[in-house]
């Protein structure tokens, strides 16, 4: 046999090339156990919190709206038990059917099902988020739709949070509304996470009134939830309760009494008799009031009629109803109290008397009424044709004398006139955490200066324009807040200044203490007796007096929305219940009461009701009857603050009715 020669050169080929192969299989495997060793114990934190991302995830938990509570505890806003219907794609079949079983039970409207299907259609990449079929279900609708669940595929239901104002309408003008965020809202957040909260369904923020004003008090702090997930995003397992805990907002403490709200809208709703049989009435009445307490400045009551339902914005308002609360003549979303600005009338002649008095006259001088004035080569009328004779400054008051004041403003000033509003509270905005809130016009010569902006060095201020003006007309104008606080700081000399938020949490403001207002005080007294004669002397007001009982002063209002139109079948001007409602006069009444010690001021706008002794005058006098019959001597009836846990009683009864 013959044995081939060994190939040394061969061999050595064949080991470097082994060792070449080793050496790179162990390279990789060193790798690989790198790698392995870096994904399972050097980065396993960091891999570990990865998957759990992907398997927990964080929802946001939206918190318990703040309440609103009255002066005495009672509720006037607060959250309630929403019982509300989803549905949830992935688990049916047939969406139809599902429907179908469902309004068997609870009928849906053809709007109700339109938005459902529009909704369904934009989640149809989602079909396991749940789609919200109806909200605000009554008990028995909820019960029933629990009872039948397991024959409805996909159907389920959940218990949420509605916002619930028991006073309703009443209270409107207060606490404004919530809504759902819009567009602007989700721009306007300044983090993501409170973007992630205005997304949540069912949230609402304050959109008008105190509820947006302390919307960021009222919201609270929102909480975080860690749910199990699958792969696809779909909730299978809420139990884990890692996260932080959602913070309830702080409850608003306000000055009203709703007892005394609910009384001033009644008063301002109900017909006193300006709409004879046959003639035009606008449906409702459309008005305001104001109640102050002249001690503290607190708001007692504030009425704007006709009100809307707060509790329809707390769901999913129509367009329809929408449209017809934007558009209705009675203006039911303006805060008229606040932002309704009307000629003040005669209620503006106690500024004009005490102006007269600091110009140097005498209450006592006496000034012809024979029921016309010329000045300028115009006659200018005074209210009751034939007149009324010689009368003295209370008298002017007392019978409203339009001739006195004629007089008077060719006498003072009308920059001394402004100042003098502008002392009482006219021309000024007040810090209540009301939106829309105007500041009116008190005319001077600078304001006309500023008015006509196109040429003011040529706006001379003409004498003839102050008698418009000292009779609470032509350019003047205020809201009935303002009016309010006028008569508050006539009755008492003092600053006053309203205020209708009382606390905020734990935290409760103290009483103020008022400084003394400018000028002689005998000149308030002077106006305070006018205005004592009017209701109580048998004045413009004698059927408002509210005697033997309580002793209230007063003075009426009548101011013209348009010029005197004269009835060419009588020769005679037309009387207001002859005229469109929109060209019949304002009616105003301010008011307070008890005379001797001052507790309450008040005022009264009946638009286009004609007739301040007629239409505001008997409306200021049961409003206050009302106020003044709660005993502010009694703290059970009138305390300072609250007694504690009134309003958690209240709260918690609400919650029990469902």
């Amino acid at each position: 046999m013959k044995v081939e020669p060994f190939d040394t050169q061969r061999q050595t080929a064949f080991s470097r090339r082994s060792a070449l192969l080793s050496g790179g299989m162990l390279v990789l495997f060193g790798g690989v156990v790198y790698r392995l060793f870096d994904l399972q114990v050097r980065r396993y934190d960091e891999f570990a919190a990865k998957a759990d991302d992907n398997r927990f995830k964080q929802r946001v938990v939206v918190p318990r709206r703040g309440d609103m509570l009255d002066r005495y505890g009672n509720v006037i806003a607060t959250s309630r038990q929403n019982f509300r219907i989803l549905l949830i794609p992935e688990d049916t079949d047939n969406i139809p059917e599902s429907i179908a079983r469902l309004e068997e039970i609870v009928p849906l409207s053809a709007r109700q099902e339109e938005r459902l299907l529009r909704d369904i259609t934009a989640k149809k990449n989602q079909s396991f988020v749940p789609v919200e079929v109806m909200d605000n279900l009554s008990w028995d609708e909820f019960s029933a739709v629990n009872f039948r669940l397991p024959r409805l595929p996909g159907i389920s239901t959940e218990v949420g949070e509605t916002r619930f104002y028991p006073d309703g309408e009443h209270i409107s003008a207060i606490v404004g509304h919530v809504g759902a965020a819009d567009s602007r809202d989700l721009a306007n957040a300044e983090d993501q996470a409170k973007r992630l909260l205005y997304l949540q369904p069912g949230f609402k923020l304050g959109k008008l009134g105190l509820e947006k004003k302390y919307d960021t008090e009222l919201r609270g702090q929102a909480g975080t939830q860690t749910v199990e997930i699958t792969a696809a995003g779909r909730v299978i397992d809420e139990n884990d309760h890692r996260g932080n805990e959602a913070l309830p907002g702080t409850t608003l403490s306000l000055t009203i009494d709703t007892d005394i709200q609910a009384k001033a809208y009644e008063v301002l709703s109900t017909d006193y008799g300006e709409y004879p049989e046959g003639t035009e009435g606008p449906g409702a009445i459309s008005g305001a009031a104001v109640v102050m307490d002249v001690v503290n400045g607190d708001v007692i009551a504030l009425v704007s009629t006709p009100g809307f339902n707060p509790n329809d914005f707390a769901k999913t308002v129509g367009s329809s109803k929408l449209r017809e609360l934007e558009t209705s003549p009675l203006h039911p979303m303006l805060c008229k109290p606040i932002a309704g600005a009307y000629a003040p009338g005669s209620t503006f002649k106690m500024l004009s008397a005490i102006t007269a008095q600091e110009a140097g006259i005498s209450p006592s001088t006496r000034f012809g009424c024979s029921g016309k004035f010329w000045y300028g080569g115009h006659e200018h009328n005074c209210w009751k044709q034939g007149g009324h004779g010689a009368v003295d400054m209370v008298n002017s008051l007392k019978h409203s004398c339009d001739v006195y004041y004629y007089n008077v403003a060719t006498r003072v000033d009308i920059d001394h006139i402004a100042e003098v509003a502008k002392r009482f509270g006219l021309g000024q905005k007040f810090d209540l955490g009301l939106s829309g809130q105007v500041s009116g016009i008190v005319p001077s010569r600078e304001w006309k200066r500023n008015f006509y902006r196109t040429n003011p060095d040529n706006q001379t201020w003409f004498p003839g324009e102050t008698l418009s003006v000292v009779i609470g007309q032509g350019a003047v104008t205020s809201t009935p807040l303002q009016l309010a606080v006028m008569s508050a700081r006539i009755a008492t000399g003092k600053v006053v200044t309203p205020r209708i938020v009382r606390g905020i949490g734990d935290s409760f403001v103290e009483d103020p203490v008022f400084e003394t207002l400018a000028g002689d005080p005998e000149h308030l007294d002077i106006a305070r007796q006018g205005m004592d004669a009017v209701v109580n002397q048998w004045g413009t007001a004698a059927r408002s007096s509210l005697m033997p009982d309580f002793r209230m002063a007063g003075k009426t209002g009548t101011s013209q929305v348009r010029s005197l139109q004269i009835n060419p079948a009588t020769g005679r001007p037309f009387q207001n219940h002859e005229l469109p409602w929109r060209q019949r006069d304002n009616a105003l009444f301010v008011a307070f009461a008890p005379y001797d010690n001052p507790r309450y001021a008040c005022a009264v706008v009946v638009e286009h009701g004609g007739s301040g002794s007629k239409a505001a005058g008997p409306r200021a006098r049961d409003l206050m009857r009302a106020v003044l019959e709660k005993d502010p001597s009694n703290p059970a009836k009138n305390p300072l603050y609250y007694p504690s846990g009134t309003g958690a009683n209240r709260i918690a009864a609400l919650e029990g009715q469902g």
